[in-house]
C-alpha cells in the first residue's frame, strides 16, 4: 500500500502487451461552481508535488492542481485534458482539448504536456511509477500543439490508463522550474487543473480556491448531481474515531470514517453513508532460504488456517468483499470466483504449524491499530504455532518489507491498486528480488506465472488477455505464493448538501459536489 515516503526502486519489468484503439465521443458540459466551501477529511500528505505523490493523501491533493489527461468514470476512461486517443502496446496519440490554461493563463499546448510527463518519468517516485507503467519508461513528445505521442521501451497494456493516474497530473512551466517549493507548497501558475492551494498550515490544513477561468472539466458519462464547491478545506484529522465527532458536530462535511463508527449515524436525518471498494488485503510470504516458507506446504497450512470472514469481521467489523483474487472488485480483469483457492481445513494446517516458528509484519492500516494483523497471530497460535507480531506504522513497514526482507516471514499486504487492473499487482511477485532493486518482495520463483505473464505481453485481445492475467494471478494462488483475504471499503459520512463520488473504481479520484 503506497502510503509512506519510503522509496522503492523502479524496475526494468518486461510488460504486457495489447492493442487498444480508444476514442471518446462523449460531449460533456461544463460545469458551474457552487459558493460553498466543503471541509473533507485527509490524513497529511508528504508532497504537494504530483510527481512525488507517493502516500493516499498526495494523489488525493494532486487531482484538485494538477489535471490528468484521462480520467475513469464507470465504463472506461473519459477525456481529461485530452479528447481523443489511440493506443498501441508501445504507443498512444494524445489529442489535446481546446482551451485547456494553466493558473497563469498560459496554454496547455502539446509541449507543456510532454515536458511534465518526461519530467514525471525523471523524477517522480520509483515505486509509483514502476506501479503504473509496468516497468518501462515512457517518453513524451509534442507533434505541433495538439498532440502528444507517448512511447515505451517495452509494451505496456495499461499505458493509455495510466494516465488517469494522479501522479501523471500535468505540471505548468512555473512548477517544474521550482522543484523544491513544488514539493512543499504552492507555486504561482503550476497548476492545470480547476483549484490552486491558496492557504495551508502543514499537517493541519489545507486550503483550495476554484479558479474563476477554469471550463476544461472532466467529460463524465456518469451524471453528477450537484456543483463545484468553491472552495475545498481539507482537515488533517487527529485520530480515526474524532473523524465521526467532526462529522457530527459540522466541523467536517464528508469524511472517511472507520466501520465500527457507523453505528453512530444511524437515524441521522442529517448524515448519509455511501462505500466504495478501496484497499485489497491479501497474504505475501518471505520464501527466501531460512525461512519457514520457503515450504509450499507450510504456506499453504496458513492459508488453511486462516478465515477470511473471520478477519474480515475482527478488522473492518464485516463490511469489506471477500477476496477471490489479488485486486479488488472493481478493478479490470478480476473474477467473480474463483476456484483455485486453498480451502479452510484447521485440523490440516496445525498438523503442520505445530511448533513452526514464525515472524509476522504487521501494519497498523489493516483494521483499527492492526485488528487483522492480531487476528493472524492468534489464528497461526491456535493452530500451534509460535508466532512473534511486529505490529508497526505504515511507514515502518514499508520499510522493513521493501528493505529488510530478512526480519520477517509473513505479512497481510495492504494494496492500494491505482491503476485499477490486476496487472498492477503481478509485479510484486515477479523479476528480482527487492534486495536486487526489483519489485519480487517475497523473493518468489513461479514459472506459470512468469510465463503466463509474458504470453500476455503481446496479446492483443483484452478477454484473452484477462485470462493470462487471471491465469499468472491464480497460480500463485495455488501455489500459495499469495492468499486473497478481503477489500476493505472507504466509508464516506456525507452531510446533508454534500455528496462524494468514486468513479471507475478509483482510489485516487474523491469528486466532491455541493448538492443543497
Amino acid at each position: 500500500m503506497r502510503r509512506s515516503p519510503t522509496r522503492r526502486p523502479l524496475t526494468a519489468l518486461a510488460a504486457v502487451a495489447t492493442l487498444a484503439l480508444l476514442s471518446s465521443c462523449t460531449t460533456g458540459s461544463q460545469e458551474a461552481a457552487g459558493d460553498t466551501t466543503a471541509t473533507v477529511t485527509i490524513d497529511a500528505p508528504n508532497s504537494m508535488d504530483p510527481r512525488k505523490a507517493l502516500a493516499l493523501p498526495d494523489f488525493q491533493l494532486a487531482r484538485l492542481s494538477y489535471d490528468t489527461l484521462v480520467r475513469r468514470d464507470d465504463g472506461g476512461l473519459v477525456p481529461g485534458l485530452a479528447d481523443t486517443w489511440k493506443a498501441t502496446p508501445t504507443r498512444v496519440d494524445f489529442t489535446l482539448r481546446e482551451g485547456a490554461t494553466c493558473a497563469d493563463g498560459t496554454a496547455v499546448t502539446a509541449q507543456v504536456v510532454s515536458d511534465s510527463i518526461n519530467s514525471f518519468v525523471k523524477n517522480g517516485e520509483a515505486s509509483t511509477l514502476a506501479a503504473i507503467f509496468g516497468g518501462t519508461r515512457p517518453t513524451a513528445t509534442a507533434d505541433g500543439t495538439s498532440t502528444v505521442v507517448v512511447e515505451t521501451d517495452a509494451p505496456w497494456a495499461e499505458l493509455a490508463q495510466a494516465f488517469s493516474v494522479a501522479a501523471t497530473g500535468i505540471v505548468c512551466p512555473k512548477g517544474l522550474a521550482d522543484d523544491k517549493a513544488l514539493a512543499g507548497g504552492p507555486v504561482d501558475g503550476s497548476a492545470s487543473g480547476p483549484y490552486t492551494l491558496t492557504s495551508f498550515e502543514k499537517g493541519v490544513r489545507y486550503v483550495y480556491t476554484l479558479r474563476d477561468d477554469y471550463t476544461t472539466w472532466p467529460k463524465w458519462r456518469t451524471k453528477l448531481d450537484g456543483t463545484p464547491p468553491k472552495t475545498v478545506e481539507y482537515l488533517v484529522a487527529p485520530d480515526p474515531s474524532a473523524t465521526a465527532n467532526m462529522v457530527m458536530s459540522g466541523d467536517l462535511d464528508l469524511a472517511r470514517i472507520m466501520p465500527d463508527s457507523r453505528t453512530r449515524f444511524d437515524g441521522s436525518p442529517d448524515v448519509t453513508l455511501t462505500s466504495y471498494p478501496f484497499g485489497t488485503f491479501f497474504l505475501v510470504f518471505n520464501e527466501r532460504k531460512g525461512s519457514p516458507f520457503a515450504d509450499r506446504a507450510t504456506r499453504a497450512a496458513v492459508a488453511q488456517a486462516v478465515d477470511p470472514k473471520a478477519l474480515n469481521q475482527s478488522a473492518l467489523d464485516g463490511t469489506g468483499a471477500l477476496g477471490v483474487t489479488l485486486a479488488n472488485p472493481g478493478n479490470t480483469c478480476v473474477p467473480k470466483t474463483n476456484d483455485s483457492l486453498i480451502g479452510q481445513d484447521p485440523e490440516a494446517a496445525a498438523r503442520v504449524l505445530d511448533g513452526v516458528k514464525i515472524r509476522i509484519l504487521g501494519a497498523q492500516v489493516i483494521g483499527s491499530g492492526g485488528a487483522g494483523n492480531v487476528y493472524l497471530q492468534e489464528v497461526l497460535r491456535k493452530a500451534g504455532a509460535e508466532v512473534e507480531l511486529d505490529n508497526v506504522d505504515i511507514g515502518t513497514w514499508v520499510s522493513k518489507a521493501f528493505s529488510q526482507p530478512n526480519t520477517w516471514d509473513l505479512t497481510i499486504f495492504p494494496d492500494l491498486n491505482f491503476l485499477g487492473s490486476l496487472a498492477n499487482t503481478l509485479p510484486l511477485f515477479l523479476g528480482p528480488d527487492v534486495l536486487e532493486g526489483g519489485p519480487n518482495l517475497g523473493g518468489v520463483h513461479n514459472p506459470v506465472t512468469s510465463d503466463a505473464f509474458d504470453q500476455a505481453r503481446a496479446d492483443t485481445d483484452e478477454t484473452s488477455r484477462c485470462a493470462l492475467y487471471n491465469k499468472a494471478t491464480d497460480a500463485l494462488i495455488e501455489r500459495a505464493d499469495a492468499v486473497p483475504l478481503v477489500t476493505e471499503q472507504y466509508i464516506y459520512a456525507q452531510r446533508e448538501g454534500f455528496k462524494v463520488y468514486m468513479l471507475g473504481g478509483s482510489l485516487d479520484d474523491h469528486i466532491f459536489r455541493i448538492t443543497g
